[in-house]
């Protein structure tokens, strides 16, 4: 049964520290680089790392809570380091929140919230880091471009960068609910999405299609699920926000049987919910229906009923008898469906 056992996710947490040698644990715990000896501040360092090995790759978070967003700390990559442990990789790392200022052969750059940007272990560099947090996927060398040193320290901001960035972020979401069998097919996926974001070309991209696809579709699912309540969800407003044609939006979805239904599928869970989750405020059913864009009522009660196998009256009647046990309320939709 190895192959359902869960990824190996290793973490490490300045909390089983006492808060006076919080910093020094993370001194201490760090291989890749060196830190400033002193941190300047008076509340315990709060700081939270775990990586994943996924394949060839290593994908990493790193967490540092504080409230002063204006401390810092520095993280050296040393000529010291590099010959010690010879890390040969590139690291592509996402700046969630906060930010890293980075140094290195005579160039500067502050990497702001919602940067994706590359990091060659192999040179030395200084990073500068504020509260916040980052995720990396670490690549090694040789599965990178031949020449990667123009990379170095460089933002990816254009084609395929922030599709490969928001790819990272769903993968580190997703983790829980990976298998060690799902594991070499997330490294292809990846491997693909990396080529495609580096060296864009027709072969790159009919090769990453399929992660592609996924990644979109999950976005678009994502900004649905945002924006159930919005009345004007329409194809164009998702296409125009989310940053895809027509086409590619009717493409994710044909299989489903279309965007439109997708939109009516997850509108009419949400009522479910909305309808069968005990300790919610009260509300009649014709409104909550309304409120998520079911005009017609008697549309509405016939989709509903073949979905769930039950009336919406029915679902929130057993709603109000575990809300009330032992005791059945007079009907609260006043007749209404």
């Amino acid at each position: 049964m190895a192959e359902l056992s869960r990824p190996d996710v290793h973490r490490f947490s300045t909390r089983d520290a006492p808060a006076d040698e919080r910093f020094d644990a993370w001194v201490a715990s760090s291989t890749f680089c060196d830190f400033a000896a002193v941190y300047r501040s008076d509340i315990p360092f709060d700081a939270h790392r775990e990586h994943v090995q996924i394949g060839p790759f290593v994908l990493a978070r790193r967490t540092w809570r504080h409230p002063d967003a204006s401390v810092s700390y520095d993280a050296r990559r040393t000529a010291a380091r590099i010959r010690a442990d010879q890390r040969d990789v590139l690291s592509f790392s996402l700046q969630l929140n906060g930010s890293v200022a980075l140094r290195s052969d005579g160039f500067a750059s502050i990497k702001p919230p919602g940067e994706l940007y590359v990091l060659d272990f192999g040179r030395v560099f200084e990073r500068v880091i504020t509260p916040g947090s980052e995720i990396s996927l670490s690549v090694p060398r040789d599965l990178c471009p031949a020449d990667a040193d123009p990379w170095h320290g460089r933002s990816l901001t254009r084609g395929m960068a922030s599709l490969f960035g928001h790819y990272l972020s769903h993968l580190y979401h997703t983790l829980p609910r990976l298998t060690a069998r799902d594991l070499p097919h997330v490294a292809q996926a990846t491997m693909h999405l990396l080529t495609a974001t580096l060296l864009p070309g027709r072969d790159a991209l009919i090769a990453a299609n399929e992660p592609i696809q996924n990644v979109l579709m999950e976005r678009v699912q994502r900004y649905i699920d945002t924006h159930l309540l919005r009345p004007d969800l329409t194809v164009d407003l998702i296409c125009r926000d989310i940053g895809i044609s027509r086409a590619t939006l009717y493409r994710l979805f044909d299989h489903t049987g279309g965007i439109m239904r997708e939109i009516r599928h997850r509108r009419l869970y949400r009522v479910h919910q909305v309808l069968s989750t005990p300790g919610r405020p009260w509300e009649r059913i014709r409104d909550v229906a309304l409120r998520h864009g079911f005009i017609d009522e008697k549309y509405f009660m016939r989709i509903f009923k073949a979905q769930f196998g039950h009336t919406p009256r029915e679902a929130f009647e057993r709603r109000q008898r575990l809300d009330e046990p032992g005791k059945f309320t007079q009907d609260s939709t006043n007749g209404d469906t």
